[in-house]
């Protein structure tokens, strides 16, 4: 296929890969509210794919052995085989085709190209992102950040956003640092958020915990980047925005678990659970016991 005649693959749409893939995704961050980042998860038969244009900043991890290959811009890297663990990374709009003889698993990780210039502004003097495309490599963090993004779509979000930009922003200050031709120059941060500042995160969390909240419209109302402000809070607080929220979070549902009128379903809500068994599952986690057996004890 010709580069003028090619698709422009978008994650930001449902099932992306659908237009180039036979089947459908197994896992898919599609309406989970994540912000930035798209992730699906797919299990394919023995495949090539039509040339494509990729809409995002993209990742694709290999979760099974597959002989196979792909070309980055037009250039070939060969067939060979394929090991778990490994991986591609290829700036948005490259020009790209793949093939795999064998069923395979693999993961594609996109970033909004905004959010990451977004996150990483701070490092990069305000010059041009050039990333290098890469492929077959290895990268332990990467893998883990996968895995942790794998594992938090089969719990159905049960850590929540913020959790997930964290995920995000580590991931894109990491391409930054390893696979980008400009040397990152991180600041040096200390002393935390000043008090001033601190309340006002502190009491628009306390306003709006029965909603999704995300890093960036947190660091927004200090007029700081996602990355430092996440820097910022841990050394103000000790710990990390998407504990603090939760621990908020659960402060309030023992409150609310004291008023006998209220139901468990009601009270998830009002503290950011999309549905009453995450709800319940954080509870016990955090807590000890499930919210029917604290309210049962007081």
């Amino acid at each position: 296929m010709s580069s003028e005649k090619a698709l422009i693959l978008d994650f930001a749409q449902p099932d992306a890969m659908k237009s180039i893939l036979p089947n459908t995704s197994i896992l898919s961050s599609h309406g989970a509210n994540w912000q930035g980042i798209h992730v699906e998860y797919h299990r394919q038969p023995p495949n090539e794919s039509p040339a494509h244009y990729l809409q995002q900043h993209s990742i694709g991890i290999i979760f099974s052995s597959a002989i196979g290959g792909v070309a980055l811009n037009g250039k070939q890297y060969g067939s060979e085989p394929c090991q778990s663990g490994q991986m591609f990374i290829a700036a948005a709009g490259t020009y790209f085709q793949s093939h795999a003889v064998e069923e395979h698993e693999f993961m594609a990780i996109a970033i909004d190209p905004t959010d990451f210039d977004n996150t990483v502004h701070e490092s990069t003097n305000g010059n041009l992102i050039e990333f290098i495309p890469h492929w077959p490599i290895s990268d332990p963090l990467i893998f883990g950040i996968g895995w942790a993004l794998k594992t938090e779509l089969q719990s159905g979000g049960l850590n929540g956003t913020l959790y997930v930009d964290a995920l995000k922003n580590a991931l894109s200050l990491h391409l930054l640092h390893r696979y980008c031709a400009q040397k990152p120059k991180l600041q040096d941060v200390e002393g935390g958020l000043g008090s001033h500042k601190l309340q006002i995160v502190f009491d628009y969390i306390n306003d709006y915990l029965s909603r999704d909240l995300h890093i960036a419209e947190l660091a927004n109302l200090v007029q700081i980047s996602p990355y430092y402000f996440s820097r910022l809070f841990k050394q103000s607080t000790g710990i990390a925005p998407h504990n603090y929220v939760t621990q908020c979070r659960m402060k309030k549902a023992k409150q609310l678990l004291k008023i006998p009128d209220l139901s468990i379903a009601y009270i998830s809500q009002q503290v950011g659970f999309h549905d009453q068994s995450h709800f319940s599952k954080t509870f016990s986690k955090i807590v000890g016991v499930t919210p029917k057996k604290y309210r049962d004890s007081l």
